[in-house]
C-alpha cells in the first residue's frame, strides 16, 4: 500500500519535474553545448519558476511565527502552572480561543514553518535523479574537477579523499541560514542548520 502511494506521488510530482528539467537542459545544450553552463541555466530557470511558491511559503511561515509569538507567553505560563490532564485541557481551551483571534493560532501552525523545506524536496529529488544519470557529464571537466559525473576528490588526507564542493555548499548554506534566520525563532534556526548538515551527509559522495 505504501509503495503504491509512493509510486503514485512519484508519477504525479517527480516525473513531470523530470520532464521539465530534461526539456530545459536539452534546449540549453542544443544552444550552448557546454554541460556545466546548461546546469547553471537549469538552476536559474527552475528557481525563477518556483519563486512565487517560495514567496507564498515565506508568507505562511511569517504568519505562523507571528501567531506562535502571540501565544508563547501564555502557553508557557499554563505549562508551568498546571500538570497532567489539567494542563492539556487548559492548553486546548486556550488554543481553541486563539483560533478565533486575529492570529488564528493552531498547534498545526508549526507545519507552516516547514513548508519552504517541503517544497524543495520534490525539486531536489527530480534534479538529483536527472543529473546523476546524465551520461553527457561523464568525462566532462570543469577547472580542477576532472569528471563532473564523479565526486570532485580535489585532494586527499592520507588515503581519505576530500570532496570540496559539498563542504563549500554547506558553508554557503550555513552563512545564508545565519543571515536569513536573523530575528527568527530558535526552532527555525535549528531547522536551517540541521538541513545544511543533512545535505552535507547525503551529497558528500555525489557527482560534482
Amino acid at each position: 500500500m505504501l509503495e503504491d502511494i509512493l509510486n503514485l506521488l512519484f508519477q504525479l510530482i517527480i516525473e513531470p519535474l523530470l520532464l521539465l528539467f530534461e526539456f530545459i537542459f536539452n534546449v540549453s545544450y542544443n544552444l550552448i553545448s557546454i554541460p556545466w553552463i546548461c546546469i547553471v541555466i537549469l538552476s536559474i530557470i527552475v528557481n525563477l519558476l518556483v519563486l512565487p511558491l517560495y514567496r507564498k511559503a515565506d508568507e505562511l511561515q511569517a504568519e505562523a511565527n507571528k501567531a506562535e509569538n502571540a501565544v508563547k507567553d501564555m502557553s508557557l505560563h499554563i505549562k508551568q502552572s498546571f500538570k497532567g490532564d489539567e494542563k492539556v485541557m487548559m492548553l486546548q481551551t486556550y488554543y481553541g480561543h486563539m483560533k478565533n483571534s486575529p492570529y488564528r493560532y493552531s498547534p498545526l501552525n508549526g507545519l507552516k514553518s516547514s513548508i519552504s523545506l517541503i517544497l524543495q524536496i520534490p525539486f531536489f529529488i527530480a534534479a538529483y535523479k536527472m543529473l546523476s544519470g546524465l551520461s553527457i557529464l561523464q568525462g566532462c571537466s570543469l577547472g580542477p574537477i576532472k569528471d563532473l559525473s564523479l565526486p570532485d576528490n580535489l585532494f586527499h588526507i592520507g588515503l581519505f579523499p576530500v570532496n570540496i564542493l559539498p563542504v563549500l555548499m554547506t558553508a554557503i548554506n550555513i552563512i545564508s541560514s545565519f543571515v536569513f534566520s536573523k530575528g527568527k525563532g530558535k526552532r527555525d534556526k535549528i531547522q536551517l542548520y540541521v538541513t545544511a548538515g543533512v545535505f552535507l551527509i547525503l551529497l558528500y559522495n555525489s557527482p560534482s
